[in-house]
């Protein structure tokens, strides 16, 4: 995700950066993230009682919430600068709705850590 985002140039906290580079490293971090929990989901088919386990999958879970709880973040803030770049031109219908399905598609990973976590 993010890679679809490229030419929408947003302000935040004073710095004028790209959306991309913006969100790059919440990206690799939530990579990251992802594939150490998919390594405890598979260790925890095997035993799935495992306490060591479980905890593990408990802290990597609440690291990719926040991480992702970030991203949403600075989506929601460059929502208002994005939609002023396509009101006057400065982007394409295709970058905007690449930016909109951002924005949903990390609301629903979210959504989906914060079950995961619950279970």
């Amino acid at each position: 995700m993010g890679k679809n985002l490229k030419g929408i140039t947003i302000e935040i906290g004073g710095d004028t950066t790209q959306l991309n580079k913006a969100l790059e490293s919440v990206n690799q971090k939530t990579k990251s993230l992802t594939g150490e929990l998919k390594g405890v989901n598979s260790l925890l088919k095997m035993d799935p009682g495992n306490v060591t386990l479980l905890v593990q999958k408990q802290d990597i879970l609440n690291g990719a919430i926040g991480e992702t709880k970030k991203k949403l973040e600075t989506l929601k803030e460059a929502q208002n600068q994005v939609q002023e770049q396509f009101d006057k031109g400065e982007i394409t219908e295709e970058q905007y709705r690449d930016f909109q399905r951002e924005i949903v598609a990390t609301e629903k990973k979210l959504e989906s850590l914060t079950d995961e976590l619950k279970e």
